[in-house]
């Protein structure tokens, strides 16, 4: 079975046309259905009960007046459920220890929300203050308090990674240049507030409503502390209001729930709120990074070391080192470096927990070696496009890591982006504060690295007697258009529309196994997956109509909701027909198709393993306020290599908000932290980006055509945003003096055009 696809040269009837998100009027008309929408009989309500200190040992805990308060009908603290811990070091309620503000004590379930808050408010708890420790330099001075019993200090892990002879090639390099920085904490601000709803009132069985991006690593890790059967454990993620990394497993509310539900034989659901949203999702804590790069004189690059520091604040999970030394492929995923290396240590602190933020830490290490690579230009007298151009992988290379590019559209990206915001007009020619930046990265389609060897996507398809198509998958849309992209391949392989299909998802009970959510690997995993179930059902139906038409099977092509022989085109018949005589014949046979995709890769103890890789370069111009300190973004150019397009529409769409949350992070976005307690914990107070600071956005899609991905497609939803560092650069072209420090802040701009004028009057 072929489609007409094959037939005309990339002609595509589906793939590359724009197609608005077939979601779009359900969510436009607010008939969208999130987890906050969903009520149950008898359902109850839950609140927790958190510490409001940073560091203190537990005296007392007395609920008394708790359970005695009409319309409260359960009470839970680490007696009812001791020794659940989720994690290494972490308490699913806290027993003897508090270790940040915030940390769970216990938990009430109510008839209602004011009784819940009420009751929650009397139980009353004694605690012991002890020493506690803020920030990094805290964590690891000598004789600091030590936050966990039996560890001699504050280091959670640490790695080491070395790739190629690292000294040997910078004891070549004919210039090594040295720089510091810091990342501040911030926060993914979600559309969605974190809720969930646990239902364990049937016996053996436990439903969970929540909004996620990794249906099956929740229902897991239920099922794995709870002592179910991972069947038994049926998660419905229904809509999700963003992930951004941070809602791909079990927190602690949703473990708090089920418990909470288990006492009580009813739903109990715990909604958090805006305080509790700033510190219970764990997105990303204080990075410190020390960049060390050898390059020669004509711009040939060598060698790069990044060693790190990473606050993870009061627990460690070591799903953390996995991402960290997994993503440190990013150092040498751009560039021809000979030989890299990586050190990295995970600190303790009192500050609430953290995993990740975006893209994990690929955005962090690319701002940093981004921002080396434009003063190493500035140092040996090149351009900073030119440096990256020649030293940029390409088609049919293998990097130090052994990584192999199908497809690799990075150079074309950076001479599209060079063309169309006049480069080499503006660079070094624009007036004072004024400024230009590049920013280039990559980033990989799915891959191999949580789930060991494998790295499974799955899909089930069901067409109707009326010719319409139901597609199963476990794969979770967080509003980004997944799912539209999903029908858009279905629709391509089958010869119909895309709105012919119907996506269904959300429910782990009815759909098909699915990793996760994550890793960028929707439209290359899943989409793969999705490919090979429509090439199982248009195998079945290529069958029927062959019969009818007299032509061998293979003749078969679909297409504009029609099935004819591709030698003779007048025998036609309309798609509906064929699933109909099937369906009605003797066998009575209703097509079904099933597909699956599993990267061919081998897991790496060190990458992550994909067989696909996108990239991207952008070009920031900027205005900065000497007096202000305040930066204004003018226009971003950004030129993204997605391998083929499937949604136009929707990439543009990304693309936009991949740049939108950039600018937020670099420009403005911070937790202001003041001894572990977060003093911002509102998106009124969380400088996130306005839409009136919307840049002009010149988009470029780069087609490379990928060879392992669904009709040439590659990830296109998180790389854009590795790539606004580009901002960070313009920002230090602007003021003539790097900036070190993110987010940039006025404050700090200030502090940095300080800093040139003293420098500059000292050499006077």
């Amino acid at each position: 079975m072929k489609s007409l696809s094959s037939l005309k040269e990339n002609n595509y009837s589906v793939i590359g046309k724009r197609q608005p998100k077939l979601d779009g009027p359900l969510k436009t008309t607010g008939r969208s259905q999130f987890t906050d929408d969903i009520y149950l009989p008898g359902m109850l309500y839950g609140k927790i009960v958190r510490s409001p200190m940073a560091r203190a040992r537990i005296i007392s805990i007395d609920s008394t007046k708790a359970e005695r308060l009409p319309g409260v009908k359960a009470v839970i603290t680490h007696k009812d459920f001791p020794g659940l811990m989720v994690g290494p070091d972490e308490e699913l309620l806290c027993r003897e220890f508090v270790n940040y503000i915030g940390d769970e004590v216990a938990a009430v379930a109510a008839v209602d929300k004011d009784t819940a808050e009420e009751a929650a408010e009397l139980i009353s708890v004694e605690y012991e203050k002890l020493g506690a420790v803020f920030s990094l330099d805290e964590a690891l001075a000598e004789r600091s308090p030590v936050i966990h019993k039996g560890l001699k200090n504050n280091y959670a892990d640490e790695f080491d990674i070395d790739v190629g002879d690292v000294d040997k090639a910078f004891s070549e390099a004919e210039h090594v240049r040295v720089g510091e920085y810091k990342l501040n904490h911030n926060h993914n601000c979600y559309a969605e507030h974190h809720v969930v709803i646990a239902d364990h009132s049937l016996p053996g069985k436990l439903s969970i409503w929540t909004p996620n991006q990794s249906p099956l690593f929740v229902q897991k890790g239920l099922a794995g502390l709870l002592g179910f059967s991972v069947s038994d454990v049926r998660i419905f993620n229904l809509n999700t209001g963003g992930s951004f990394s941070s809602r791909g497993g079990p927190r602690n509310h949703h473990y708090i729930a089920a418990l909470l539900s288990k006492q009580t034989s009813r739903p109990v659901k715990i909604f958090c709120t805006a305080d509790e949203e700033f510190f219970m999702p764990r997105d990303s804590g204080e990075h410190k990074y020390t960049v060390k790069t050898g390059v020669m004189k004509d711009g040939k690059l060598k060698a790069i070391e990044v060693v790190s520091l990473f606050d993870c604040g009061a627990y460690w999970n070591p799903i953390l080192t996995g991402v960290f030394r997994g993503f440190s492929n990013v150092l040498a995923m751009d560039y021809r470096f000979e030989a890299m290396r990586r050190r990295g240590k995970i600190v303790y602190t009192n500050n609430p927990p953290n995993m990740g933020h975006h893209g994990g830490e690929i955005r962090q290490l690319n701002f940093v070696a981004e921002a080396e690579l434009d003063l190493i230009a500035g140092d040996i007298g090149i351009d900073p496009l030119e440096l990256r151009y020649k030293n940029a992988w390409e088609t049919g290379d293998t990097t130090i890591a052994g990584v192999h590019y199908g497809s690799c559209g990075l150079k074309e990206c950076m001479e599209k982006v060079s063309r169309s915001s006049g480069w080499k007009k503006k660079r070094g020619k624009l007036p004072p504060f004024k400024g230009i930046g590049i920013g280039c990265g990559g980033i990989f389609s799915g891959g191999k690295s949580g789930m060991k060897d494998h790295d499974t996507g799955s899909a089930i398809v069901r067409i109707g007697e009326d010719g319409k198509i139901f597609l199963d998958i476990g794969f979770s849309d967080m509003g980004q258009g997944s799912h539209t992209t999903m029908a858009m391949i279905a629709a391509e392989t089958l010869g119909i529309a895309a709105g012919d299909v119907t996506v269904i998802a959300g429910d782990t009970d009815l759909v098909p196994y699915d990793v996760t959510g994550s890793s960028q690997r929707g439209t290359f995993v899943v989409g793969n997956a999705v490919k090979a179930a429509c090439l199982d059902a248009g195998k079945q139906l290529a069958e029927g109509a062959a019969k009818e038409l007299g032509v061998a099977a293979s003749e078969i092509v679909f297409c504009d909701r029609k099935v004819f022989s591709r030698k003779a085109p007048a025998k036609c018949i309309s798609f509906q027909s064929v699933v109909s005589s099937l369906l009605h014949s003797e066998e009575g046979r209703h097509v079904m198709g099933r597909g699956f995709y599993n990267s061919p890769t081998k897991s790496r103890e060190i990458w992550v393993s994909s067989l696909a890789f996108s990239f991207g370069a952008q070009i920031a111009e900027v205005e900065v306020n000497p007096e202000t300190g305040i930066v204004k973004l003018v226009k971003m150019t950004v030129a993204h290599d997605v391998g083929r397009v499937i949604n136009p529409l929707g990439m543009e769409g990304q693309l936009d908000s991949q740049i939108f949350g950039g600018m937020g992070q670099i420009l403005t976005e911070e937790c202001i932290m003041e001894k572990g307690l977060i003093l911002n914990p509102s998106p009124l107070d969380y400088r996130l980006s306005r839409p009136f600071e919307m840049p002009e956005v010149e988009r470029i899609i780069v087609e490379t055509n990928d060879p392992y991905g669904p009709f040439g497609a590659k990830e296109g939803g998180e790389g854009p945003i590795v790539c606004t560092v580009a901002i960070a650069n313009a920002v230090s072209n602007a003021i003539g003096y790097p900036i070190r420090e993110y987010p940039i802040t006025p404050e700090r701009v200030l502090r940095a055009i300080r800093e040139k004028e003293k420098k500059q009057e000292s050499k006077a």
